[in-house]
Parts: structure tokens; C-alpha cells; sequence
């Protein structure tokens, strides 16, 4: 990891004196790399931004991070890489940050066989203190919602109305009809990157696209192709919804955006 100011080191180093990475008064961010390359590091480090400007917290320059990362590849024998970048009020005064690094291995049993996920019992409320745009463990019930149910692939979470929102760490897609629909921005969801590029993408392929507002369960358990949506794995096939909704995998829809993915990445890349 990297962290202050000081070289990479093998173990995780954090200071003493750093409360805000014990209690969770932190934001963060994910992303990872395609062809070495960190993908849409320009709009991460905007979502960054954006936590840093809710919580006051000072964030180094751009191009202070892509040089650590380009530190990071040249120590790191890695095909692939996934950063996790971490900033608290005692790194905030350096404007500096911590930044985690692990090697990301493509898993093509997710996309050929597809996951299973759960709906999780507790509700989040669709207007929280701390807006979802924000990434902060402070929004813990998240946290606690992928702990307590992490033999699934991850837990959808409805919010107070009982209505359909995301993953505790991914966005949700589903094929009804024919027509491709996500719950709307309004549900109260994290504006993710990798959904934002899925919505793009599906548009350029002239597929019928809807963000909906108020997605009840049943219209989720009833569709007819899901999937899921993360920095760290791109479009991920649901094949079944605990206990026994299946779906096809991937579907016809899921099928079309995953054929087109990589040449749309590398297009992004190029640009």
C-alpha cells in the first residue's frame, strides 16, 4: 500500500494517530485497470471529489494520484490491478491519501454460469444523511447488510417503500418485455460509473432503455434476464434470486451488452 507521502510497502501501515480510518469517518473509492490501463480514472476521481467536498476533506491533485498508481504497476508484476483509495481527516491535512492494491484475476465462471443473490431483509431509506453518492463506510448498514449475507454473490436491498434500489456493492439490471430497466437515480442508489457505462453502451446498441422509478420486487423476480453491475467486475449474470427465481444466463439483452463490453472499454481507454 501507499500511504502519506512515504513509499509503497508490502504490509499495511496506518498511523496511530489516524481515528478516521478506525471509526470509518473515511470516503473511498474503487477502480480498476483494463489492459494496465486505470479506466475512467478522470470520473473516480471526481466521485471522490464530490465525497471530499460533502465531508471537507482535501484530496491531492489528480495527477498526484496517477502517479502513485504508475508507481504501483511498475512494483506490481500485475496483469490487472484493483486500487482502493482512502482518504480521513488525518491524511486530508497532507492532502494525501492511503491507496490499497490488489491483483485482479478475470473470473469467466461469473459471466458463463451467473450468481445468486438474496434480498436482504433489512430496508435502507431512500434519503440518508449521508447521500449514497457519497462513498463512506459511515453509511455502515451497507456494510453490515454484505457481512451478514455474504454467502451470496452480494444482497439487493429494498428501500423504507419497499421498493428495489442495488447491491450493497453493485448496481442492478433487469429484461422485461424485452426492454432493459434499473432502478432511477430518485430510489436512493449509488450513481454508479460501471451502470453509467452500461446505460451508454446499451443506447449506442439501440436497445430499448428505461431508468424507472418505484421497481417493485415482484416486477425483479418476475423479469426475465438480471444482472449486475461493478467497477471491479464490469456485468456480472444473476441466475438466481434466493430462493428459487432463475433466469436465463446471460440472457439475450445481458448477452448483447457482454459481446460489445470489451470493445467498448477499449474505445473509452483510447479516448
Amino acid at each position: 500500500m501507499f500511504y502519506n507521502g512515504k513509499e509503497w510497502v508490502e504490509f499495511p501501515l496506518v498511523s496511530g494517530d489516524d481515528e478516521g480510518f478506525v471509526n470509518g469517518y473515511s470516503i473511498y473509492d474503487v477502480l480498476r485497470t483494463y489492459s494496465g490501463i486505470p479506466y475512467n480514472l478522470k470520473r473516480h476521481y471526481d466521485r471522490l471529489k464530490r465525497s471530499a467536498d460533502f465531508m471537507a476533506f482535501e484530496i491531492p491533485p489528480l495527477e498526484k494520484i496517477k502517479i502513485i498508481l504508475n508507481q504501483a504497476k511498475k512494483i506490481h508484476n500485475y496483469e490487472e490491478f484493483r486500487f482502493k483509495i482512502y482518504v480521513t481527516p488525518f491524511t486530508s491535512k497532507y492532502k494525501t491519501f492511503y491507496c490499497f492494491v490488489e491483483e485482479l484475476k478475470e473470473d469467466v465462471d461469473l459471466i458463463e454460469e451467473g450468481v445468486v443473490v438474496n434480498i436482504a431483509r433489512e430496508r435502507k431509506t431512500s434519503s440518508p444523511i449521508i447521500p449514497y453518492y457519497v462513498k463512506t463506510p459511515l453509511n455502515g448498514s451497507i456494510k453490515y447488510i454484505h457481512k451478514k449475507y455474504d454467502y451470496y454473490y452480494d444482497s439487493i436491498v429494498l428501500n423504507e417503500f419497499g421498493n428495489v434500489t442495488e447491491g450493497t456493492y453493485s448496481n442492478i439490471f433487469y429484461v422485461s418485455g424485452g426492454v432493459l430497466l434499473t432502478p432511477h437515480i430518485s430510489s436512493g442508489i449509488l450513481p454508479g460509473i460501471t451502470r453509467e457505462d452500461v446505460l451508454e453502451l446499451a443506447n449506442d446498441l439501440s436497445l430499448e432503455v428505461e431508468e424507472k422509478a418505484n421497481v417493485q420486487v415482484w416486477e425483479l423476480l418476475s423479469a426475465e434476464e438480471v444482472f449486475l453491475t461493478h467497477t471491479s467486475r464490469g456485468v456480472v449474470p444473476v441466475r438466481r434470486i434466493f430462493p428459487d427465481f432463475t433466469f436465463t444466463v446471460p440472457g439475450v439483452v445481458t448477452e448483447a451488452i457482454l459481446d460489445n463490453w470489451k470493445d467498448f472499454i477499449t474505445e473509452k481507454i483510447e479516448d
